[in-house]
């Protein structure tokens, strides 16, 4: 019951975020409900519970997955993948990374696939082969992201689709501070496709 409450309680926290981005999910809020929860939800996704560092990522899968596609979207409304991605590095990471999957793929340090870690970013040539799709890698093949079709979901890079439009990983560069995200004008500027 104590459990249930307090991810009622981080629920209303993280909606209440996407009104005010300065606010951030803290690590762990209980900490006799964080290990049953991510043991939990770890082996529901097909995640090795072992390899979870940052269970915020969970939280904020959970509190966000039910929220739509909406290209060019950053907020409760919609959000697209590069959105998406931001809303991790914000309220887990506390970064951001302006522009879209492109742009981003120009911004990391790129890494082999052989070598993601938690918190890795995944991308993909999914639109007239060029960079479109970017998630976050979680562990176990598997990564978070949000699509066209099915909104914010956990997807497994050995999918024959996401082999297919495999474009390569990356990793935030240490100690790299990045300016604040984009307001929806300049993403319109921008003219960025998102892909799938």
């Amino acid at each position: 019951m104590r459990c249930g409450l307090l991810l009622f309680l981080l629920f209303l926290g993280v909606r209440a975020f996407a009104s005010n981005p300065d606010t951030t999910v803290t690590r762990g809020l209980d900490s006799l409900c964080t290990d049953n929860y991510v043991l939990s939800r770890a082996e529901q996704y097909g995640l090795f519970p072992g390899e979870i560092n940052r269970p915020e990522i969970l939280y904020v899968y959970e509190q966000w997955r039910h929220t739509p596609y909406r290209y060019g979207g950053r907020g409760e409304k919609g959000l697209d993948c590069s959105g998406f991605v931001n809303v991790i590095l914000r309220e887990v990471y506390k970064q951001q990374m302006p522009g879209g999957s492109a742009s981003m793929y120009t911004k990391v340090q790129r890494i082999k696939k052989e070598e993601l870690q938690e918190g890795d970013l995944v991308f993909f040539r999914i639109y007239r082969g060029r960079i479109s799709h970017v998630g976050m890698y979680l562990s176990n093949n598997k990564f978070v992201h949000a699509t066209t079709r099915g909104g914010i979901m956990i997807s497994d890079l050995n999918e024959p689709y996401y082999r297919r439009y495999w474009a390569g990983a990356g990793r935030m560069p240490n100690g790299y501070e990045l300016p604040a995200a984009p307001s929806d004008s300049t993403i319109a500027e921008t003219g960025e496709t998102e892909g799938e």
